[in-house]
């Protein structure tokens, strides 16, 4: 019988093995054809050397770029690949995905080291010419030039090209990235930018003032404009300078756009290390103006390859540019040592606008009145933020679906960012010879790894996010790769991929999306312009499908070091017809064409255009500024105090969450006024209304500046008529100082005059949050609920919170009597008082850090937690904040809750949560809180990991540095193994489980189940809200206040 249940499971699981072997796979998005097959067999080869290697040459594995264009005019898209040691090739396409080297026939040898290429018909004669950026070691000795070469058309069979830089004035001979063509100024022929570089040595990390006067000016870009001469042949003359293109910076990433929608191209240019991306707003007038610190709140820090395209389909071009942060533990933690606050700062200090290690997706929110045109960062929130040490970016519908997805390729061929190979290198370079010292770190180098990984491919989700499908679209390979391009190679309305890899042949990968059964439609345009700018650079296309809308700008130059100038391609989904098109041609002529077959290459021709009007990205606003009309000029000023200076494993700044307002009658019938909190040091201030309209403003208490104000509220405390002030003294600045967090009740006069009542009020021992108020026994005065926020110094130790009521104008503890439960209920944030049972009794609900929204019913004045009644699991989060509002008109009230939305790297789930532990961890006597999170291993399983990086965790318990040597031994390690099961099993332990913002439908009955705001309202946190009619459509909009500079430094501020 044994040996028969025995036999049957062996033949269970033999079927269950074989089956799935059975089945047919599903085919992949991509195939990868081998160089057999293509005849492409282009590789980047770099063979390091005494003079040629990462020690004296930083970018040498920088790589080389992709350029792909129709340059023999037979209707099929070429490839060109540029070398940087070896020469750059050009591959003739045959059809059928066969390409021919035809590089020595064509005279395109070359002999520098090539980086970035444009395609661009430079003269005008129907034939695309190519440019090429020099660079490489020794590139700021004249050694080189850039490389124009002119296409000299087809003879013989054979195309060819005549190297002529100099005849046009493009002999540049600084250290050149990348280049693009654009008519700047409009005049109707093709100008270009200059992005460059420099390897001199110069100390590129370094804190100069972010404005400095050029001293070198060699790194700063060039704007050369096309003057042309008597006979119409194009000539380039550098007016950098007279156009404001003067600032210095380490570019890597070139791209141009139509930004604000007023018809006249824009650039971005992404610089390597400290130096701020440029956004440079053209002004019609042949100038730029540097807008990025104005249109963007962070940026990257290593920008390095740029795209900008419109990715949720608003008809507004949207900004992605990527840097270095790794996906898993492992590679983040060998490679970002501690959260450096002093360098932060010092940044800060010197004008520059704040910078993550991290990519960015910046969100076009259109231009506003002032003219600016304002983006959103939301990479985090879509899942594009860490690729780790990423070049190309490119955003295009590869599955013709409508959307546009994105590529990034990466990988560096020596990891010279691991802090175990820097530390080692600083400790053992100390003494000796410099050849000893040279000789000791090449040996080194010689066994240092490279980053050797596959590139991503995501596919866009239509919700603001990006899902990976790497490997389900077949483009998992490991690789070291630099620049890329896409084109429909094959001509069969999809777009095919071509990447250029260091040390190994170039992937070529066919999109196969035209042979599924279930294939979406496309539409590919070629645009035949004037005769001074035939491809039409710089037109913009617009397509309407139904409800649906595509958007595209004319520009070749994408990713990383190349261009790309074939038809433009359109996924339309299931869409067979267009219901009509629009171009607007570069100087403003537009023409419209309706009900368009997809499925097919549609010319557009300039001729047939007409004059058209310019619709930029301006909206009418529903809100406009006030503060001059309304005499309100006021700005927040936050005294210095850095929280992680005494408590470096914090999650956030403690002492930088507030100030309040509050609102509320302050003069009887002359309107309302409001109050605004001051940070300590400063005092905070009245707002009182005047007749006009307007308001004047006034210092509550200068002798109470000493306090941080947080939470305040206007109520009758002494019901004489007139509402009086309640202030809550918060923050994380006092740990040992007496009455830092007592509370404040100020009295007013009826006036409008304040003074404050120090015997109305009981001690307050606790940092605090906020005030509420409510009449909770009926007697009809309002008593007062006051939150505890934080403990000072004891994080994440549940401080005191309170139940105040109020006698009379005098306000008495009544918590342990009352309302027991709220006595160390959390690290509360907000609370409302609310009838959520509609049995006549206000009830309280608060929220908070590492707090599931929690129920109080009024029991005729005693508050009891009910929670557990209400129906609500798992949705323990960082609540910032609550708002009652009846929000789908039902007739009872639903409450939308505040928390850190989903823009941000580290996402709890309910099997996955964000934790927190606090004890003494190493036996010094100190206890301290440690947060975990979930992220992937090498291997791409999630685990529970410290949030802290080794010298973060290790500069508060150093006795671990014993265990975990080396950053390498620690970035493997997961929670378990850094700490002792027990000392994490008597833990304070605090779990959150959705980060996500949310509304708590009201069911009926006190019960209520949890929803996920739209996506539109998880771009941040949300600290306040307030709803009405806005727009007047009949239904209630929300008004959320969020955004945080209290938040850790690596990941980034939430703005």
């Amino acid at each position: 019988m044994i040996k028969k249940t025995f036999l049957h499971c062996c033949l269970a699981f033999m079927v269950i093995l074989f089956v799935p072997a059975c089945k047919k796979k599903e085919d992949t998005l991509f195939t990868k054809l081998p160089s057999s097959a293509t005849g492409i067999s282009f590789s980047n080869t770099i063979t390091e050397n005494d003079s040629v290697n990462i020690l004296n040459y930083y970018y040498c594995y920088n790589g080389g770029g992709v350029g792909i264009a129709d340059f023999n005019n037979d209707g099929l898209q070429d490839v060109f690949f540029t070398g940087n040691m070896v020469s750059s090739k050009l591959y003739l396409n045959k059809g059928k995905m066969k390409f021919d080297d035809v590089t020595g026939s064509a005279g395109l040898t070359t002999h520098n080291w090539i980086m970035g290429v444009s395609v661009v018909d430079i003269n005008n004669d129907g034939w695309m010419d190519i440019y090429l950026n020099v660079a490489g070691p020794g590139g700021r000795k004249g050694k080189h030039h850039n490389l124009l070469y002119i296409n000299q058309g087809v003879k013989n069979g054979t195309v060819s090209f005549k190297e002529d830089a100099a005849g046009y004035g493009l002999a540049d001979s600084s250290f050149c990235v990348q280049s693009a063509f654009f008519d700047y100024d409009r005049d109707g022929d093709l100008d270009m930018y200059l992005l460059t570089n420099d390897v001199d040595g110069v100390e590129k990390t370094f804190v100069n003032p972010a404005a400095y006067p050029i001293t070198r000016g060699v790194t700063a870009d060039k704007l050369y404009e096309n003057i042309g001469d008597s006979a119409g042949h194009p000539i380039y003359k550098n007016v950098s300078k007279q156009a404001g293109i003067t600032e210095e910076g380490y570019g890597l990433g070139l791209a141009i756009a139509d930004i604000n929608g007023d018809g006249w191209p824009d650039v971005y240019a992404s610089n390597d290390f400290m130096p701020n991306d440029q956004l440079l707003i053209n002004q019609k007038d042949k100038t730029f103006k540097e807008s990025a610190a104005q249109s963007m709140r962070h940026q990257t820090y290593n920008g390095m390859g740029v795209d900008i395209a419109d990715i949720n389909n608003d008809m507004k071009p949207d900004i992605m540019v990527l840097d270095m942060l790794p996906e898993n533990n492992e590679r983040r933690k060998t490679m970002i040592a501690r959260a450096d606050n002093e360098n932060f700062a010092l940044r800060k200090k010197a004008g520059y606008t704040d910078e993550y290690m991290r990519n960015t997706l910046q969100l076009n929110q259109g231009t506003a009145a002032d003219g600016v045109t304002y983006f959103s960062d939301i990479a985090q929130l879509a899942g594009v933020n860490a690729t780790d040490w990423s070049w190309s970016v490119l955003l295009a519908d590869f599955d013709n679906d409508g959307l546009r997805d994105s590529y990034v390729t990466n990988g560096f061929a020596r990891n010279i960012t691991d802090l175990d190979f820097l530390t080692y290198n600083a400790e053992n370079n100390t003494f000796g010879t410099v050849e000893d010292k040279i000789k000791s770190t090449r040996d080194l180098l010689g066994k240092l790894k490279g980053i050797h990984i596959s590139n991503y491919i995501f596919k866009n989700n239509g919700q603001l996010g990006f899902d990976n499908v790497t490997e389900d679209w077949g483009v998992k390979n490991l690789s070291y790769t630099n620049g890329a391009a896409y084109a429909d190679l094959d001509n069969d309305g999809d777009l095919d991929l071509v990447v250029n890899n260091i040390n190994e042949e170039a992937f070529v990968f066919e999109n196969k999306e035209n042979d599924k059964k279930d294939k979406n439609n496309y539409l590919q345009l070629v645009l035949n312009g004037t005769d001074k700018n035939v491809d039409g650079f710089g037109a913009t296309i617009k397509i309407y499908l139904g409800n649906d809308r595509l958007y595209a700008y004319n520009s070749p130059v994408k990713g990383y070091l190349s261009s790309m100038a074939g038809p433009l391609n359109f996924g339309t989904g299931k869409h067979t017809v267009i219901d009509s098109l629009s171009i607007t041609w570069p100087d403003g002529k537009v023409q419209k064409i309706k009900n368009i077959k997809t499925n097919q290459q549609l010319i557009l021709n300039y001729k047939d255009a007409q004059a058209g009007p310019i619709s930029n990205f301006t909206e009418p606003p529903i809100f406009i500024n006030g503060n001059n009309q309304y005499s309100i000029h006021y700005r927040h000023a936050e005294n210095e105090y850095n929280d992680f200076n005494d408590e470096s494993l914090l999650p956030g700044l403690y002492s930088k969450k507030g100030p309040g307002i509050a609102v509320g009658n302050i003069i009887n019938n002359e309107g309302e006024g409001f109050f605004i909190g001051g940070a300590a040091g400063f005092p905070g201030t009245i707002f009182m209304p005047k007749p006009d309209g307007s308001f004047t403003q006034k210092n509550i208490s200068q002798q109470d500046a000493k306090y941080e104000d947080m939470g305040s509220l206007f109520f009758d405390a002494d019901n004489d008529g007139d509402e009086d002030l309640y202030v809550v003294s918060g923050g994380n600045e006092f740990t040992k100082l007496p009455g830092a967090y007592q509370d404040r009740l100020y009295l007013n006069d009826g006036k409008g005059n304040f003074t404050r009542n120090e015997a109305a009020l009981p001690q307050t021992i606790s940092s605090g949050s906020c005030v509420v108020g409510a009449d909770v026994d009926k007697d009809g005065d309002i008593d007062l609920f006051r939150a505890g926020a934080n403990s000072p110094g004891a994080y994440p130790v549940s401080p005191r919170s309170y139940l105040f009521q109020n006698n009379n104008g005098k306000f008495v503890d009544v918590t342990q009597s009352l309302a027991p439960g709220l006595m160390n209920i959390g690290m509360v944030t907000s609370a409302v008082w609310s009838d959520f049972d509609n049995d006549g009794w206000t009830d309280l609900i608060v929220t908070g850090e590492w707090m599931a929204p929690t129920f109080f019913k009024n029991e005729k004045g005693r508050l009891v937690n009910v929670t557990g009644q209400t129906g609500l699991i798992n949705c323990n989060g960082w609540w910032k904040s609550i708002y009652p509002v009846d929000i789908d008109n039902d007739g009872d009230i639903d409450y939308v809750l505040g928390n850190m939305g989903t823009n941000i790297d580290y996402k709890p789930a309910k099997d996955k949560p964000v934790e927190m532990f606090y004890n003494d961890f190493d036996g010094s006597g100190k206890k301290q809180p440690v947060l975990s999170c979930y992220m992937a291993d090498e291997t791409g399983e999630k685990k529970r990991f410290p949030f802290a990086f080794r010298d973060d965790l290790f500069r508060v318990m150093p006795s671990l540095k014993k265990k975990f040597w080396n950053y390498e031994l620690y970035s493997k390690a997961v929670l378990e193994e850094i700490f002792k099961p027990e000392t994490l099993s008597k833990a304070i332990h605090f779990k959150a489980d959705i980060f996500e913002n949310c509304l708590l439908e009201n069911k009926g009955n006190g019960k209520f189940i949890i929803k996920p705001l739209p996506v539109a309202a998880q771009l941040s946190c949300i600290n306040g809200i307030v709803s009405t009619d806005y727009d007047n459509d009949g239904n209630t909009d929300l008004l959320v206040a969020g955004n945080a500079h209290s938040t850790e430094i690596v990941y980034g501020w939430m703005d």
